[in-house]
């Protein structure tokens, strides 16, 4: 199955407001995503949920800044991976 985020490493942050994440990732991986825990310089998407660009505090958010990996919101994700 050819998906746009085979391969891709994603990390899920926040609360979902249209999905579960533990099923968003199960959902990605079967997709053939690498599902992260945290964000390195290997991540290629971070998806956020509810309330996480307010969140000064969110490290994941910042690293994934850092390391210029995309940045969605739950919307956006799914768009991605109609």
């Amino acid at each position: 199955m050819n998906s746009k985020i085979q391969g891709k490493h994603i990390c899920f942050t926040g609360k979902m407001e249209k999905g579960d994440r533990d099923d968003m990732k199960e959902q990605a991986k079967n997709m053939g995503a690498v599902i992260q825990s945290s964000v390195s310089s290997k991540t290629d998407i971070l998806v956020c949920g509810a309330n996480v660009a307010h969140n000064s505090k969110n490290t994941k958010l910042k690293a994934a800044q850092k390391y210029n990996a995309q940045i969605l919101d739950e919307d956006a994700y799914y768009k991605l991976i109609e």
